[in-house]
């Protein structure tokens, strides 16, 4: 498994942090998904939600909710993903056509 960046984070939970020297500062959790062509995407910031706590808490049980109201993931076999990629040529396709002088 992938180690998280933040260990604040979880799946589809993502603990944002501002740097110190930012002019302004972030501090809470957003809540992402992606299925299919709808994105969803909230905010749980510390002092709305009574601190870091707080705001994780609000932050799951958004996230319960939500899941609850999208669509089953659908993933892309070996076939989708060629799909996907059609059209698009590697460097290294690039590189043959320019050395043959067209």
């Amino acid at each position: 498994m992938k180690k998280r960046a933040n260990p604040d984070s979880e799946q589809n939970i993502r603990r944002i942090d501002t740097k110190s020297r930012a002019k302004k500062q972030t501090h809470g959790f957003q809540v992402h998904f992606l299925r299919g062509k709808e994105t969803i995407t909230r905010l749980f910031s510390d002092s709305g939600y009574g601190g870091k706590e707080g705001a994780r808490r609000a932050a799951r049980k958004f996230k319960r909710a939500a899941m609850s109201d999208l669509p089953a993931r659908v993933f892309r076999g070996p076939m989708g993903a060629a799909k996907a990629s059609r059209g698009k040529r590697s460097a290294k396709a690039k590189g043959k056509k320019k050395a043959r002088g067209r």
